[in-house]
């Protein structure tokens, strides 16, 4: 009878301990979830383009707080609008966590414009006026031998230097060589020249081969020499710096055609329009 006595208190006071150790447990469980915010989470809105007020009314209705690390400067987007966050957008974080906000500043920082006349092309100009943080308006072409060089910049309608500061963002217009220029020269005499001489020879005059009108039997066209020229050589013909002149090769000099080597040097500037 005692045994049986015993036995059963025993067993009634092991099922409520481990009820309370149970329970214990639950309320353990249950208060580290309140404190941790276990499985809690918050996805950040993206921020970008929203002003601080806007910002600050998003942040406080998720519990989140906010800081502005850094400012950058984009003419295209609104003073003070959010341009960056950190944490990105679509992040979940904890309530509490701080946002970090890059802001678009409500002035341009100034910059210099680089050293770019008589020594560069416009595809390397361009490059360099945007590593500048500078725009690049439409090019102007004025006369000039070289084709495509800068000549000239200017920023509304004013000529700029070298070192002059501007806002980051302005327009620059490039002026550049059209290739041609006003000033004109003499004809150069090309008959009897072989076709690489006239390339070179037109080079140093700041003038190009036009059409080449090759005859039949030529194999190797640099050898080839000139029996014609358009343009003709001649007194009072004249031609503008960067025009082009046609020729006509052949493997030998046509019968008939004769050669003035004491020409080949007669070249002059003739007249500036």
């Amino acid at each position: 009878m005692f045994k049986k006595i015993f036995t059963k208190a025993l067993l009634y006071n092991v099922l409520i301990a481990i009820g309370i150790i149970v329970l214990l447990l639950l309320i353990v469980q249950s208060g580290l979830k309140t404190y941790t915010r276990h499985g809690e989470s918050i996805t950040v809105r993206d921020l970008r383009g929203m002003n601080l007020e806007q910002v600050k009314t998003v942040l406080s209705d998720n519990n989140l707080a906010w800081e502005v690390m850094d400012s950058v400067f984009d003419m295209n987007k609104p003073p003070l609008s959010i341009v960056d966050q950190n944490p990105k957008p679509g992040s979940k974080v904890k309530q509490g966590r701080t946002i970090y906000l890059t802001i678009n500043a409500t002035t341009a920082p100034t910059t210099e414009i680089p050293d770019l006349v008589g020594r560069s092309s416009f595809k390397y100009a361009k490059m360099q006026l945007e590593s500048y943080g500078l725009k690049i308006g439409d090019p102007v072409y004025r006369p000039d031998p070289h084709l495509n060089a800068v000549i000239g910049m200017t920023v509304d309608g004013r000529n700029v230097t070298p070192k002059t500061k501007v806002p980051k963002g302005t327009i620059v217009t490039l002026i550049l060589g059209d290739g041609l220029g006003n000033s004109r020269i003499s004809v150069p005499y090309l008959i009897g020249l072989r076709y690489d001489e006239v390339e070179f020879k037109l080079k140093g005059y700041s003038l190009n081969v036009g059409a080449v009108v090759v005859d039949d039997g030529v194999i190797d066209t640099a050898g080839a020499v000139v029996y014609k020229q358009i343009p003709e050589y001649g007194s009072g013909n004249s031609i503008r710096i960067g025009e082009p002149i046609d020729i006509f090769l052949s493997k030998e000099l046509p019968s008939g055609i004769e050669v003035h080597p004491e020409w080949y040097d007669v070249v002059d500037t003739v007249a500036t329009q």
